[in-house]
Protein backbone atom coordinates (compact mmCIF):
# COMPACT_ATOMS: atom_id res chain seq x y z
CA UNK A 1 0.00 0.00 0.00
CA UNK A 2 2.81 2.52 0.99
CA UNK A 3 4.93 1.69 -2.23
CA UNK A 4 0.82 2.28 -4.48
CA UNK A 5 1.22 5.89 -2.09
CA UNK A 6 4.68 7.16 -3.44
CA UNK A 7 4.19 6.02 -6.82
CA UNK A 8 0.78 8.21 -7.08
CA UNK A 9 2.21 10.92 -5.15
CA UNK A 10 5.20 10.73 -7.59
CA UNK A 11 2.97 11.29 -10.66
CA UNK A 12 1.28 13.65 -8.93
CA UNK A 13 4.23 15.72 -8.30
CA UNK A 14 5.11 15.21 -12.23
CA UNK A 15 1.84 15.99 -13.39
CA UNK A 16 1.78 18.93 -11.03
CA UNK A 17 5.07 20.48 -12.79
CA UNK A 18 4.19 19.20 -16.10
CA UNK A 19 0.86 21.87 -16.07
CA UNK A 20 3.57 24.73 -14.54
CA UNK A 21 2.08 25.30 -11.28
CA UNK A 22 3.92 27.12 -9.18
CA UNK A 23 6.62 25.94 -6.82
CA UNK A 24 4.33 26.78 -4.21
CA UNK A 25 1.32 24.89 -5.74
CA UNK A 26 3.25 21.79 -6.10
CA UNK A 27 4.63 21.37 -2.51
CA UNK A 28 0.58 22.38 -1.20
CA UNK A 29 -1.14 20.03 -3.82
CA UNK A 30 1.09 17.50 -3.83
CA UNK A 31 0.90 17.14 0.46
CA UNK A 32 -2.98 17.35 0.69
CA UNK A 33 -3.25 14.58 -1.90
CA UNK A 34 -0.98 12.76 0.37
CA UNK A 35 -3.17 13.57 3.52
CA UNK A 36 -6.09 12.49 1.46
CA UNK A 37 -4.61 8.74 0.03
CA UNK A 38 -3.29 8.28 3.63
CA UNK A 39 -6.54 8.68 4.76
CA UNK A 40 -8.68 6.30 2.12
CA UNK A 41 -5.96 3.61 3.24
CA UNK A 42 -6.86 2.19 -0.33
CA UNK A 43 -5.13 1.71 -3.98
CA UNK A 44 -6.08 4.56 -6.29
CA UNK A 45 -7.91 2.38 -8.49
CA UNK A 46 -10.42 1.42 -6.08
CA UNK A 47 -10.91 5.26 -4.67
CA UNK A 48 -14.32 6.44 -4.56
CA UNK A 49 -16.34 9.64 -4.42
CA UNK A 50 -17.44 8.52 -0.55
CA UNK A 51 -13.87 8.41 0.56
CA UNK A 52 -13.61 11.82 -0.93
CA UNK A 53 -16.83 13.14 1.12
CA UNK A 54 -15.72 10.88 4.19
CA UNK A 55 -12.37 12.97 3.87
CA UNK A 56 -13.70 16.59 3.59
CA UNK A 57 -16.36 15.72 6.32
CA UNK A 58 -13.48 14.84 8.80
CA UNK A 59 -11.76 18.33 8.05
CA UNK A 60 -14.68 20.02 8.86
CA UNK A 61 -15.33 18.41 11.88
CA UNK A 62 -11.87 18.49 13.09
CA UNK A 63 -11.95 22.38 12.58
CA UNK A 64 -9.98 22.69 9.49
CA UNK A 65 -10.47 26.54 7.84
CA UNK A 66 -12.39 26.94 4.81
CA UNK A 67 -8.98 28.01 3.16
CA UNK A 68 -7.26 24.41 3.96
CA UNK A 69 -10.18 22.50 2.78
CA UNK A 70 -10.89 24.64 -0.70
CA UNK A 71 -7.11 23.51 -1.00
CA UNK A 72 -7.24 19.86 -0.41
CA UNK A 73 -10.65 19.94 -2.46
CA UNK A 74 -8.75 21.56 -5.32
CA UNK A 75 -6.07 19.18 -4.88
CA UNK A 76 -8.02 15.85 -4.66
CA UNK A 77 -10.06 17.00 -8.00
CA UNK A 78 -6.35 17.21 -9.48
CA UNK A 79 -5.76 14.18 -8.76
CA UNK A 80 -9.13 12.26 -9.97
CA UNK A 81 -8.60 13.97 -12.95
CA UNK A 82 -5.31 14.79 -14.06
CA UNK A 83 -3.30 12.03 -12.30
CA UNK A 84 -5.76 9.03 -12.06
CA UNK A 85 -7.20 10.08 -15.40
CA UNK A 86 -10.77 9.90 -14.76
CA UNK A 87 -11.95 12.87 -16.80
CA UNK A 88 -15.56 12.20 -16.28
CA UNK A 89 -14.93 12.63 -12.18
CA UNK A 90 -16.66 15.56 -10.51
CA UNK A 91 -16.40 16.64 -7.03
CA UNK A 92 -20.16 17.25 -5.94
CA UNK A 93 -19.39 19.39 -2.97
CA UNK A 94 -19.56 22.76 -2.52
CA UNK A 95 -16.42 25.03 -1.83
CA UNK A 96 -16.15 26.39 1.56
CA UNK A 97 -17.17 29.67 1.92
CA UNK A 98 -14.34 31.74 3.23
CA UNK A 99 -14.57 34.57 5.87
CA UNK A 100 -14.01 37.93 4.63
CA UNK A 101 -11.02 39.02 6.99
CA UNK A 102 -9.55 42.63 7.08
CA UNK A 103 -5.82 42.30 6.15
CA UNK A 104 -3.42 42.41 9.37
CA UNK A 105 -1.17 45.43 8.55
CA UNK A 106 1.75 47.71 10.58
CA UNK A 107 1.86 50.89 10.70
CA UNK A 108 4.72 52.65 9.81
CA UNK A 109 6.22 53.08 13.02
CA UNK A 110 5.98 49.79 13.84
CA UNK A 111 7.75 48.45 10.30
CA UNK A 112 10.55 50.79 11.73
CA UNK A 113 10.67 48.69 14.85
CA UNK A 114 10.77 45.26 13.09
CA UNK A 115 13.41 46.63 11.10
CA UNK A 116 15.21 47.85 13.81
CA UNK A 117 14.55 44.82 15.80
CA UNK A 118 16.38 42.52 13.15
CA UNK A 119 19.51 41.39 14.04
CA UNK A 120 20.43 39.53 11.00
CA UNK A 121 21.13 41.12 7.64
CA UNK A 122 19.47 38.76 5.14
CA UNK A 123 16.33 38.40 7.21
CA UNK A 124 16.31 42.17 7.70
CA UNK A 125 16.70 42.73 4.24
CA UNK A 126 13.68 40.47 3.39
CA UNK A 127 11.51 41.91 5.40
CA UNK A 128 12.56 45.19 3.75
CA UNK A 129 12.04 43.66 0.02
CA UNK A 130 8.48 42.96 1.41
CA UNK A 131 7.26 46.15 2.93
CA UNK A 132 8.97 47.85 -0.71
CA UNK A 133 7.89 45.99 -3.17
CA UNK A 134 4.65 44.24 -2.32
CA UNK A 135 5.53 40.57 -2.60
CA UNK A 136 4.06 37.39 -1.25
CA UNK A 137 7.09 35.69 1.21
CA UNK A 138 7.36 32.83 -0.73
CA UNK A 139 8.32 35.62 -4.42
CA UNK A 140 10.68 37.11 -1.98
CA UNK A 141 12.56 34.00 -0.94
CA UNK A 142 13.00 32.75 -4.69
CA UNK A 143 14.20 35.90 -5.77
CA UNK A 144 17.40 35.52 -8.23
CA UNK A 145 20.32 37.89 -8.47
CA UNK A 146 19.65 38.95 -11.78
CA UNK A 147 15.81 39.72 -11.03
CA UNK A 148 17.25 43.20 -9.86
CA UNK A 149 17.08 45.78 -12.39
CA UNK A 150 18.89 48.84 -10.89
CA UNK A 151 18.56 50.63 -14.19
CA UNK A 152 14.80 50.93 -14.25
CA UNK A 153 14.11 50.35 -10.68
CA UNK A 154 12.15 47.22 -10.74
CA UNK A 155 12.39 43.70 -9.27
CA UNK A 156 11.17 40.69 -11.38
CA UNK A 157 8.97 38.48 -9.81
CA UNK A 158 9.17 34.93 -11.40
CA UNK A 159 6.02 32.48 -11.26
CA UNK A 160 4.16 34.30 -9.07
CA UNK A 161 0.09 33.38 -8.24
CA UNK A 162 -1.37 32.43 -10.76
CA UNK A 163 1.77 31.32 -12.76
CA UNK A 164 2.56 34.74 -14.10
CA UNK A 165 5.61 36.83 -13.96
CA UNK A 166 5.47 40.73 -13.47
CA UNK A 167 7.40 43.61 -12.60
CA UNK A 168 7.14 45.30 -9.26
CA UNK A 169 8.91 48.56 -7.89
CA UNK A 170 12.63 48.62 -6.63
CA UNK A 171 13.10 51.35 -3.95
CA UNK A 172 16.33 53.55 -3.56
CA UNK A 173 16.63 52.29 0.23
CA UNK A 174 16.35 48.77 -1.03
CA UNK A 175 18.91 48.94 -3.44
CA UNK A 176 21.53 50.65 -1.39
CA UNK A 177 20.69 47.56 1.46
CA UNK A 178 21.06 44.91 -1.30
CA UNK A 179 24.41 45.95 -1.79
CA UNK A 180 25.28 45.89 1.60
CA UNK A 181 24.09 42.71 1.62
CA UNK A 182 25.45 41.46 -1.37
CA UNK A 183 28.86 42.42 -0.35
CA UNK A 184 28.48 40.49 2.94
CA UNK A 185 26.69 36.89 1.72
CA UNK A 186 28.20 37.14 -1.67
CA UNK A 187 24.81 35.34 -2.99
CA UNK A 188 25.43 33.73 -6.39
CA UNK A 189 21.67 32.52 -7.65
CA UNK A 190 19.51 32.78 -5.51
CA UNK A 191 19.57 36.10 -4.44
CA UNK A 192 18.47 34.79 -0.37
CA UNK A 193 19.60 31.36 0.54
CA UNK A 194 19.13 28.65 2.89
CA UNK A 195 21.24 26.19 4.01
CA UNK A 196 23.69 26.54 1.24
CA UNK A 197 23.82 29.25 -2.18
CA UNK A 198 22.24 26.32 -3.96
CA UNK A 199 18.96 26.63 -1.97
CA UNK A 200 16.59 29.22 -1.38
CA UNK A 201 15.70 30.22 1.85
CA UNK A 202 12.66 27.72 4.11
CA UNK A 203 9.76 29.55 4.11
CA UNK A 204 8.85 28.18 7.75
CA UNK A 205 12.05 29.26 9.28
CA UNK A 206 10.84 32.92 7.48
CA UNK A 207 7.88 32.58 9.41
CA UNK A 208 9.40 31.70 12.89
CA UNK A 209 12.35 34.47 12.73
CA UNK A 210 9.93 36.64 11.90
CA UNK A 211 7.78 36.08 14.69
CA UNK A 212 10.58 36.32 16.85
CA UNK A 213 12.00 39.53 15.02
CA UNK A 214 8.31 40.39 16.01
CA UNK A 215 8.19 39.47 19.30
CA UNK A 216 11.89 41.57 19.73
CA UNK A 217 10.23 44.78 18.52
CA UNK A 218 7.41 44.59 20.69
CA UNK A 219 4.70 43.99 18.22
CA UNK A 220 1.62 42.39 20.33
CA UNK A 221 -0.35 42.19 16.39
CA UNK A 222 -1.06 39.04 15.31
CA UNK A 223 0.85 39.93 11.99
CA UNK A 224 2.67 37.38 9.57
CA UNK A 225 5.14 38.31 6.86
CA UNK A 226 2.50 38.72 4.76
CA UNK A 227 1.54 41.83 6.78
CA UNK A 228 4.31 43.86 5.18
CA UNK A 229 2.65 42.78 1.43
CA UNK A 230 -0.80 44.51 3.19
CA UNK A 231 0.70 47.96 4.64
CA UNK A 232 2.87 48.24 1.15
CA UNK A 233 -0.52 48.79 -0.38
CA UNK A 234 -2.05 50.65 2.15
CA UNK A 235 1.04 52.91 2.84
CA UNK A 236 1.12 53.19 -0.34
CA UNK A 237 -2.76 53.92 -1.15
CA UNK A 238 -2.48 56.64 1.67
CA UNK A 239 0.87 58.43 -0.07
CA UNK A 240 -1.34 58.64 -3.26
CA UNK A 241 -0.57 55.87 -5.32
CA UNK A 242 -3.37 54.95 -7.85
CA UNK A 243 -5.34 51.56 -6.95
CA UNK A 244 -4.83 50.14 -10.49
CA UNK A 245 -0.93 50.71 -10.11
CA UNK A 246 -0.95 48.98 -6.78
CA UNK A 247 -3.50 46.23 -8.54
CA UNK A 248 -0.29 45.33 -10.80
CA UNK A 249 2.60 45.93 -8.41
CA UNK A 250 0.24 43.06 -5.89
CA UNK A 251 -0.01 40.94 -9.09
CA UNK A 252 -4.12 41.12 -8.20
CA UNK A 253 -6.22 39.44 -11.31
CA UNK A 254 -9.18 41.29 -10.16
CA UNK A 255 -9.70 44.76 -8.79
CA UNK A 256 -11.75 43.32 -5.90
CA UNK A 257 -8.75 42.15 -4.23
CA UNK A 258 -7.44 45.54 -4.27
CA UNK A 259 -10.36 47.17 -2.91
CA UNK A 260 -10.25 45.56 0.27
CA UNK A 261 -7.31 47.83 1.13
CA UNK A 262 -9.66 50.91 0.58
CA UNK A 263 -11.95 49.92 4.00
CA UNK A 264 -8.71 50.15 6.42
CA UNK A 265 -6.93 52.80 4.72
CA UNK A 266 -6.62 54.55 8.75
CA UNK A 267 -5.92 58.27 6.63
CA UNK A 268 -9.81 57.38 5.23
CA UNK A 269 -11.15 56.40 8.17
CA UNK A 270 -9.46 59.24 10.42
CA UNK A 271 -10.91 61.72 7.85
CA UNK A 272 -14.24 60.60 9.06
CA UNK A 273 -16.15 63.00 11.42
CA UNK A 274 -17.62 60.54 14.05
CA UNK A 275 -21.65 61.20 14.25
CA UNK A 276 -20.71 60.66 18.38
CA UNK A 277 -18.66 63.60 18.37
CA UNK A 278 -20.20 65.68 16.06
CA UNK A 279 -23.29 65.37 18.48
CA UNK A 280 -21.34 66.00 21.53
CA UNK A 281 -19.77 69.17 19.89
CA UNK A 282 -23.40 70.59 19.50
CA UNK A 283 -24.11 70.02 23.13
CA UNK A 284 -23.83 72.39 25.79
CA UNK A 285 -21.05 71.47 28.37
CA UNK A 286 -23.24 70.89 31.14
CA UNK A 287 -24.98 68.51 29.46
CA UNK A 288 -22.05 66.06 28.14
CA UNK A 289 -21.23 62.93 30.05
CA UNK A 290 -18.56 62.91 32.04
Amino acid sequence: MKHGIEATLKRTEEELKLVGYSFATVRTYHSAAGRFLRHAGKPSNRLKHKDVRRYILDMKESGYSSSSINQHHFAIRFLFQSVLKKKAWRMDLPLHKRPEKVPIDLAREEVDRLLEASTDVQYQTIWMTLYSSGMRLSEAARLHVTDIDSKTMRLLVRNGKGSKDRYTVLSQSLLGQLRSYYRAYRPDEWLFYGRDRQHPPCLRTLQKVFKEDKTRAGIRKNATPHSLRHSFAIHSMEDGANLLYIRDLLGHRAIQSTLIYLKVTPEGINRLVNPLDRLMDHQPEKERPQ
